[in-house]
Protein backbone atom coordinates (compact mmCIF):
# COMPACT_ATOMS: atom_id res chain seq x y z
CA UNK A 1 0.00 0.00 0.00
CA UNK A 2 1.31 3.43 -1.27
CA UNK A 3 2.03 5.89 1.84
CA UNK A 4 -0.04 8.91 1.88
CA UNK A 5 2.26 12.14 0.97
CA UNK A 6 0.92 15.47 2.12
CA UNK A 7 2.04 18.43 4.79
CA UNK A 8 1.80 17.48 8.50
CA UNK A 9 -1.62 18.95 10.20
CA UNK A 10 -1.13 22.45 11.54
CA UNK A 11 0.10 22.49 14.97
CA UNK A 12 -2.32 23.70 17.49
CA UNK A 13 -2.49 27.56 17.82
CA UNK A 14 -0.63 29.40 20.11
CA UNK A 15 -2.24 31.63 22.67
CA UNK A 16 -0.78 33.95 25.00
CA UNK A 17 -2.67 36.04 27.94
CA UNK A 18 -1.37 39.10 29.46
CA UNK A 19 -3.80 41.53 31.69
CA UNK A 20 -3.42 45.27 31.71
CA UNK A 21 -4.24 47.34 34.66
CA UNK A 22 -5.21 51.15 34.27
CA UNK A 23 -2.25 52.89 35.39
CA UNK A 24 0.21 51.06 32.70
CA UNK A 25 3.00 51.13 35.47
CA UNK A 26 2.66 47.28 35.40
CA UNK A 27 3.32 46.27 31.96
CA UNK A 28 6.90 45.65 31.20
CA UNK A 29 9.20 47.65 29.24
CA UNK A 30 9.76 45.14 26.93
CA UNK A 31 7.53 42.17 25.32
CA UNK A 32 7.32 38.93 27.15
CA UNK A 33 8.93 35.83 26.10
CA UNK A 34 6.42 34.10 23.67
CA UNK A 35 5.00 36.96 22.70
CA UNK A 36 6.25 37.21 18.86
CA UNK A 37 5.67 33.72 18.37
CA UNK A 38 2.14 33.61 19.85
CA UNK A 39 -0.72 33.05 17.05
CA UNK A 40 -3.17 35.08 19.40
CA UNK A 41 -2.38 37.04 22.49
CA UNK A 42 -5.69 37.90 24.78
CA UNK A 43 -5.18 41.28 26.55
CA UNK A 44 -7.52 41.14 29.60
CA UNK A 45 -7.98 45.10 30.46
CA UNK A 46 -8.62 45.50 34.10
CA UNK A 47 -9.79 49.08 34.37
CA UNK A 48 -13.01 51.10 36.19
CA UNK A 49 -13.19 52.68 32.80
CA UNK A 50 -15.46 49.57 31.23
CA UNK A 51 -18.84 49.60 29.65
CA UNK A 52 -20.67 47.02 27.71
CA UNK A 53 -22.27 48.13 24.44
CA UNK A 54 -24.90 46.08 22.59
CA UNK A 55 -22.78 44.80 19.26
CA UNK A 56 -26.03 45.57 17.55
CA UNK A 57 -25.19 49.28 17.95
CA UNK A 58 -21.82 49.18 18.50
CA UNK A 59 -19.70 51.36 15.84
CA UNK A 60 -15.95 51.45 16.16
CA UNK A 61 -15.27 55.30 15.74
CA UNK A 62 -17.54 55.62 18.32
CA UNK A 63 -15.55 53.80 21.00
CA UNK A 64 -14.30 56.79 23.14
CA UNK A 65 -17.53 58.61 22.67
CA UNK A 66 -19.49 55.54 24.44
CA UNK A 67 -16.82 55.87 27.21
CA UNK A 68 -17.64 59.52 27.75
CA UNK A 69 -21.07 59.21 27.88
CA UNK A 70 -20.88 56.67 30.64
CA UNK A 71 -18.99 60.37 32.63
CA UNK A 72 -15.70 57.56 32.03
CA UNK A 73 -13.40 60.00 29.23
CA UNK A 74 -10.08 58.66 28.39
CA UNK A 75 -7.79 61.19 29.40
CA UNK A 76 -4.51 62.35 26.95
CA UNK A 77 -2.80 59.55 28.24
CA UNK A 78 -5.73 56.26 27.61
CA UNK A 79 -7.15 55.49 24.75
CA UNK A 80 -10.07 53.21 23.62
CA UNK A 81 -9.95 49.81 22.81
CA UNK A 82 -12.48 47.13 22.35
CA UNK A 83 -13.22 43.43 22.51
CA UNK A 84 -14.52 40.85 20.18
CA UNK A 85 -18.62 40.22 20.41
CA UNK A 86 -19.70 37.89 23.36
CA UNK A 87 -23.43 37.27 23.67
CA UNK A 88 -24.06 40.20 21.53
CA UNK A 89 -22.07 42.58 23.81
CA UNK A 90 -18.59 44.22 23.43
CA UNK A 91 -16.58 45.52 26.15
CA UNK A 92 -15.48 49.21 25.67
CA UNK A 93 -12.40 50.07 27.96
CA UNK A 94 -9.71 52.59 28.81
CA UNK A 95 -6.35 51.70 28.35
CA UNK A 96 -2.53 53.40 28.54
CA UNK A 97 -2.20 54.87 25.26
CA UNK A 98 1.82 54.00 25.54
CA UNK A 99 0.73 50.03 26.28
CA UNK A 100 -1.80 49.48 23.38
CA UNK A 101 0.65 52.00 20.86
CA UNK A 102 3.33 48.59 22.21
CA UNK A 103 1.30 46.09 21.90
CA UNK A 104 0.02 47.07 18.39
CA UNK A 105 3.45 47.34 17.13
CA UNK A 106 4.70 44.76 17.97
CA UNK A 107 1.25 42.61 17.47
CA UNK A 108 -1.11 44.29 15.37
CA UNK A 109 -3.93 42.17 14.35
CA UNK A 110 -3.08 38.77 16.93
CA UNK A 111 -3.93 41.21 19.68
CA UNK A 112 -7.40 40.73 21.09
CA UNK A 113 -8.81 42.97 24.27
CA UNK A 114 -11.36 41.53 26.46
CA UNK A 115 -12.35 42.16 30.04
CA UNK A 116 -13.77 39.92 33.38
CA UNK A 117 -17.15 42.41 32.49
CA UNK A 118 -18.24 40.15 29.66
CA UNK A 119 -18.19 37.25 32.12
CA UNK A 120 -21.25 35.25 31.75
CA UNK A 121 -21.66 33.50 35.42
CA UNK A 122 -24.06 30.17 35.68
CA UNK A 123 -27.11 31.02 37.68
CA UNK A 124 -31.11 31.21 36.45
CA UNK A 125 -33.00 34.15 36.15
CA UNK A 126 -31.86 36.27 39.01
CA UNK A 127 -28.70 36.76 41.02
CA UNK A 128 -25.50 39.20 41.45
CA UNK A 129 -22.20 37.96 40.00
CA UNK A 130 -18.81 39.78 41.81
CA UNK A 131 -15.40 39.93 40.66
CA UNK A 132 -13.08 41.70 43.19
CA UNK A 133 -9.59 42.17 41.97
CA UNK A 134 -7.03 44.56 42.04
CA UNK A 135 -8.50 47.42 43.82
CA UNK A 136 -11.58 46.89 41.19
CA UNK A 137 -15.50 45.22 41.85
CA UNK A 138 -16.98 43.54 38.81
CA UNK A 139 -20.32 43.35 39.11
CA UNK A 140 -23.65 42.51 37.19
CA UNK A 141 -26.97 42.07 37.92
CA UNK A 142 -29.17 39.89 35.92
CA UNK A 143 -33.04 39.93 36.63
CA UNK A 144 -34.46 37.71 33.92
CA UNK A 145 -32.13 39.81 31.96
CA UNK A 146 -28.78 41.53 32.27
CA UNK A 147 -30.36 44.63 34.46
CA UNK A 148 -26.86 46.21 35.53
CA UNK A 149 -23.56 46.06 34.60
CA UNK A 150 -20.41 47.79 35.66
CA UNK A 151 -16.75 47.69 36.91
CA UNK A 152 -15.91 50.47 39.94
CA UNK A 153 -12.96 51.08 42.25
CA UNK A 154 -12.95 48.80 45.45
CA UNK A 155 -10.19 48.18 47.99
CA UNK A 156 -11.57 46.05 50.40
CA UNK A 157 -14.72 44.49 51.98
CA UNK A 158 -16.13 48.10 53.28
CA UNK A 159 -16.26 49.26 49.51
CA UNK A 160 -17.60 46.36 48.55
CA UNK A 161 -20.40 46.36 51.29
CA UNK A 162 -21.19 49.72 50.06
CA UNK A 163 -21.98 49.12 46.27
CA UNK A 164 -24.18 46.35 46.98
CA UNK A 165 -25.85 48.48 50.05
CA UNK A 166 -26.23 51.01 46.56
CA UNK A 167 -27.91 48.17 44.75
CA UNK A 168 -30.18 47.51 47.24
CA UNK A 169 -32.27 50.04 47.16
CA UNK A 170 -32.81 48.80 43.50
CA UNK A 171 -32.74 45.14 43.57
CA UNK A 172 -34.12 42.84 46.41
CA UNK A 173 -30.97 41.68 46.82
CA UNK A 174 -31.44 39.59 50.00
CA UNK A 175 -33.70 37.22 47.29
CA UNK A 176 -30.81 36.77 44.96
CA UNK A 177 -28.12 34.67 44.92
CA UNK A 178 -24.53 36.17 45.01
CA UNK A 179 -22.00 34.23 42.97
CA UNK A 180 -18.41 35.16 43.03
CA UNK A 181 -15.34 34.75 41.18
CA UNK A 182 -12.12 33.76 42.94
CA UNK A 183 -12.40 35.06 46.57
CA UNK A 184 -13.37 32.64 49.29
CA UNK A 185 -12.52 35.36 51.91
CA UNK A 186 -14.95 38.15 50.47
CA UNK A 187 -17.08 35.11 50.02
CA UNK A 188 -17.10 34.37 54.04
CA UNK A 189 -17.27 38.00 55.03
CA UNK A 190 -20.53 38.87 52.39
CA UNK A 191 -22.04 35.52 53.94
CA UNK A 192 -22.53 37.59 57.40
CA UNK A 193 -24.99 40.19 55.28
CA UNK A 194 -26.56 38.00 52.48
CA UNK A 195 -28.30 34.59 53.01
CA UNK A 196 -27.21 32.60 49.95
CA UNK A 197 -23.34 33.63 48.73
CA UNK A 198 -21.25 31.21 46.26
CA UNK A 199 -17.74 30.67 45.19
CA UNK A 200 -17.91 30.01 41.25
Amino acid sequence: MKQVTGSNPEAPSKEMSIRLRPDGHSFPATLPVGFETADRIRCSVLSHKTVLVPAEVFERESAANYLALAGLSCTESECAVYSEPQRQQIAVMAVDRAQHRLLTEGAGDRIVYTSPLLHRPDFPKQGVWLMHTDGLLYLKVYDDGLRLAEAVRAQGTTDVLYYLGRLGRSFPLGNFPIVLSGSDTLARQLRKYFPDVQCE
